[in-house]
């Protein structure tokens, strides 16, 4: 209470505390329908916290996997530089650089084991949430569902190569057969480079363990569920939407399909850049130390296009066998996928549409109509020639044969452009007759269609409502006319 001039006067209690008071009179009354609602209320709050908590952890996983992936390429840029003296580095100590950028990836693969165990919880708490998991379940438990996935991202991730750590491989391939020198009598291969093995010849193709490093790429697949989230697939209503036609909404192919339909030319371009720019630098990562053809980013974005366009001159094949599968993986099979989505968007963008059509017909007809006037008007005209020159005395045979075969051929032309016309008009007559059947075929069906049972019902409610709402006002209406008053008993 405040104090002014001596007297006491009330003070308006606040809204907030208003309505702290009565939940709290609602919570001390122990309603079940309250607390039902506010059981659902702290349910939802809770999924919605999750479901933030999911895309940032999602955010982080896709930021350090885009981090390990650049960190890679410097190293294999690094390497190729150091390899091939193309800029000299003489300044800068190889190994260290090398050893720093490995460390970060690393790290990051640690983190993201890390934020996998972690989603993995969330995706599980938010499952129990929403009423698809028991209570108490684990997202380590085989009734979540998600040990297996689990097992198989953290194995996905781990595989790099660690810092400090080179050991060097040797691939030996059969070359071809050695060839006998008759005077010498010694065997021989045809290539110096090549080693003789008995009567074969073999070449030994080094093969360094910073080749795992290609692994590394995998991560991009993490890109896909920021992706879906920016897309809005992991809402609540995209969610409930997919549940009820048996969409998987939150899967990759989904996400693609929904991309290549919405964006079909840019979905396509992105698609061919990246599988060029990320196979081309693959391969010159492989090839560089083997192969004098591949040692440089030009010569590889050369042979990736030509093989991608399914062009493939076979100037500049890969050597090593690690060559040859990520050019047949990203070159071929992702060519020939990009390919076909490229031929698809194309199909696609030359599709008529129904009122291009309508425009198309409209032109078709008008051209046949022209050409059947203009056959006419040749005819009237070869006919009038040939007409003055029987009337003329000095026409030779030779001039009359030859205006009696213009005036045959324009009779022939006038015929082919009638019998086009009466196509056009017989085919114009068909279309109607067809239209109208459809539309009448609908119509009927709409006005013959019995009266479903759930209206029916919603009628009867909505007109008994009605008569509800009409005698209650009467009863008010007869309630306030003047003179009207209600006679009580006496005693009452």
């Amino acid at each position: 209470m405040a104090t002014h001039d001596g007297m006491d006067r009330p003070r308006s209690p606040k809204k907030s505390e208003v309505y702290e008071k009565q939940l709290l009179n609602r919570s001390a009354s122990m309603d079940p329908v309250w607390q039902a609602a506010t059981s659902q209320m702290a349910k939802m709050k809770c999924a919605r916290v999750l479901r933030v908590r999911r895309y940032r952890i999602e955010q982080c996983m896709t930021l350090l996997s885009l981090v390990s992936v650049f960190a890679t390429i410097l190293v294999m840029q690094f390497e190729i530089v150091s390899s091939t003296h193309v800029v000299d580095v003489s300044s800068l100590r190889f190994d260290t650089v090398v050893l720093v950028f490995r460390t970060i990836v690393s790290a990051t693969t640690l983190f993201l084991i890390g934020l996998i165990l972690f989603r993995a919880d969330t995706v599980c708490k938010l499952r129990i949430v929403t009423f698809r998991l028991p209570p108490h379940t684990k997202y380590y438990h085989p009734s979540a569902g998600l040990l297996m996935k689990i097992l198989f991202e953290v194995a996905l991730v781990s595989v790099h190569v660690p810092p400090g750590w080179n050991h060097p491989f040797m691939d030996t391939r059969f070359m071809s057969a050695s060839i006998l020198n008759t005077t010498t009598g010694l065997q021989s291969c045809p290539d110096e480079s090549h080693r003789l093995a008995g009567s074969f010849c073999y070449k030994d193709l080094p093969w360094p363990s910073s080749q795992l490093d290609v692994v590394v790429f995998v991560r991009l697949y993490m890109l896909f569920r920021w992706l879906r989230h920016r897309l809005g697939f992991e809402s609540v209503d995209i969610e409930w939407l997919g549940t009820e036609w048996h969409v998987q909404t939150q899967s990759l192919a989904f996400t693609v399909k929904y991309m290549f339909r919405k964006h079909p030319v840019r979905f396509a371009a992105v698609a061919f850049a990246t599988t060029w720019m990320f196979t081309s630098v693959l391969v010159e990562f492989i090839e560089h130390a083997i192969n004098v053809d591949l040692d440089s980013t030009v010569e590889a974005l050369w042979l990736l296009v030509l093989t991608m366009s399914t062009a493939g001159l076979g100037s500049i094949p890969p050597k090593s066998f690690q060559g040859q599968v990520v050019v047949a993986m990203g070159g071929i099979v992702g060519g020939a996928i990009i390919s076909a989505l490229i031929t698809s968007v194309l199909i696609q963008s030359l599709r008529v549409t129904d009122a291009e059509a309508a425009v198309v017909d409209i032109l078709v007809a008008r051209h046949v109509q022209t050409d059947h006037q203009v056959a006419a008007i040749h005819v009237l005209e070869r006919f009038g020639q040939y007409v003055v020159l029987l009337t003329r005395h000095a026409t030779t045979r030779t001039a009359l044969r030859h205006a009696k075969t213009h005036l045959f051929w324009s009779t022939v032309t006038f015929q082919a452009s009638r019998h086009a016309l009466a196509h056009l008009n017989q085919s114009a007559m068909h279309v109607l007759d067809r239209k109208t059947a459809a539309v009448k075929f609908r119509t009927t069906a709409l006005l013959s269609a019995p009266t479903a049972a759930h209206t029916a019902a919603s009628m009867d409610a909505l007109e008994r409502k009605m008569h509800a709402v009409h005698s209650t006002l009467l009863v008010n209406a007869m309630a306030h006319r003047p003179g009207h008053s209600h006679r009580h008993p006496k005693g009452g």
